[in-house]
């Protein structure tokens, strides 16, 4: 598997863990081929699964697994959907890729329904790893992770809090994806857990419209 169809190939498990039970239809921006929804509708019992992917060949992929797929850009496309059409909208390491999240999530909260969540994963900057390099002067851009070359902004659990509030949302933060290496391990038990944030890779957050 080349590491590009590992990018989009993946299957968000901890994601979908957080979809509403009661959900019929979903979107999931930057869906990559697809696999995540499809997996969101096979275990759920979704009726609809909608994808908007970037990438045409990716978007391709994902239209043979979804009910739609839209391709472009979605800051700037049309998102021609009825309003309170979707029960959850998965943003899954998507938001710090574009230029203006904010914006975006004003525009999205009109498609939610009166109980519908948007369940996000967002990069941690303030990752002890990050902080590191930061430190040695080494703030270098990588292939993957949380210093992906294509991201354009970059959060913590203060500035994902803000960048919800702001846009019209409460924001829960459901869960955690941690480095597991065993220097973590001994970081966070010679601290008492002090040190647990900086382990934090990414935040889970399930984020519901102020009506």
């Amino acid at each position: 598997m080349t590491d590009a169809a590992a990018y989009y190939d993946l299957v968000r498990t901890d994601v979908v863990r957080h979809v509403p039970p009661t959900a019929r239809r979903l979107l999931d921006i930057g869906c990559g081929a697809g696999l995540t929804a499809r997996y969101a509708k096979d275990t759920l019992g979704l009726e609809e699964v909608v994808g908007i992917e970037f990438v045409p060949e990716i978007a391709e992929q994902a239209a043979a697994r979804l009910d739609r797929v839209f391709c472009g850009d979605v800051e700037t496309m049309a998102l021609d959907f009825p309003a309170g059409y979707f029960d959850c909208i998965l943003c899954a390491d998507v938001l710090e890729h574009l230029r203006d999240p904010w914006a975006l999530l004003r525009r999205l909260r009109p498609l939610l329904s009166s109980t519908g969540v948007l369940v996000a994963s967002i990069p941690n900057l303030r990752h002890a790893r990050v902080l590191a390099k930061i430190l040695l002067d080494r703030f270098e851009y990588e292939p993957s992770g949380i210093l992906d070359r294509t991201h354009l902004r970059f959060f913590t659990q203060h500035t994902i809090e803000q960048l919800f509030r702001s846009s019209g949302y409460t924001a829960d933060f459901v869960s955690a994806n941690r480095s597991r290496s065993w220097k973590f391990f001994l970081l966070n038990l010679t601290t008492l857990g002090l040190a647990r944030p900086f382990s934090i890779v990414q935040y889970l957050v399930v984020a519901r419209p102020v009506w």
